[in-house]
């Protein structure tokens, strides 16, 4: 008995093993469906407001508050033509502390103002998701590549404050979620490296922002063989009657 339960068990096992074999070799085994499908959403133009934060100033708590422009060459490429960023600040502690503890001020110290960046957007990745399988929203992933200019105020401890602009150069990836075929939220994290005459800077922002992406093409009407047809040969006539 035990001989014929073993024998049926090797049977089974060597059709489990040979059965995708023999499915290939006789062509009946379909060729595996990838699930690639086109984007969806995509316009030539989008307008964003971004807010966000500044977590690595030595003396400031900064907000940056911004507007961008990014024109899409297509589903993969795009330019962020310009963003332009003013930071709302709030001083940190540490400076009155300084101060109040020890006696001492900085002799001199920066505050951010603003800054002005345009960058190359790289988006290779895209996906869609389901929740709680009612709705499906979609999403890309995108590199950024960038430069531009940095406005600095310099405060003295002596002496009255003036201003700096330095060139930035920023690097960072951003996450995009698209609400409906119009609106999106993006997510983003940058580094700035902002090359100031005394030292260089990295900043770190992280933030967030709502698009609206639009074209600006006139949407094509729908025709009408019969109107076509009366309209040509109205033409006709008169054209026979000159």
């Amino acid at each position: 008995m035990k001989n014929i339960l073993s024998f049926v068990i090797a049977i089974m096992l060597v059709f489990s093993m040979t059965g995708p074999f023999l499915q290939t070799a006789s062509g009946k085994e379909a060729e595996p469906v990838l699930v690639i499908q086109n984007r969806v959403f995509h316009k030539n133009h989008e307008l964003s407001l971004s807010f966000g934060y500044v977590a690595d100033d030595d003396f400031f708590n900064v907000y940056p508050v911004g507007i961008s422009y990014t024109f899409n060459f297509s589903d993969h490429i795009a330019w962020e033509v310009a963003r332009a960023q003013f930071n709302l600040t709030r001083e940190k502690d540490l400076k009155g502390n300084l101060e109040n503890e020890f006696g001492a001020t900085p002799s001199e110290f920066t505050e951010p103002i603003y800054s002005i960046h345009s960058s190359f957007v790289l988006k290779p990745f895209y996906g869609k998701e389901s929740i709680y399988n009612k709705r499906v929203i979609n999403h890309e992933t995108y590199f950024l590549l960038g430069a531009g200019i940095a406005n600095f105020e310099r405060k003295k401890s002596y002496g009255d404050p003036d201003t700096e602009n330095a060139i930035s150069i920023g690097v960072g990836v951003g996450k995009k979620y698209y609400i409906n075929k119009h609106l999106c939220v993006n997510f983003e994290l940058r580094d700035y490296v902002n090359l100031k005459e005394d030292n260089t800077q990295n900043t770190i922002f992280f933030g967030m922002s709502l698009g609206l992406r639009f074209n600006l093409l006139p949407r094509k009407t729908d025709s009408d063989k019969t109107i076509e047809t009366l309209n040509d040969y109205l033409k006709m006539g008169d054209s026979n009657a000159l």
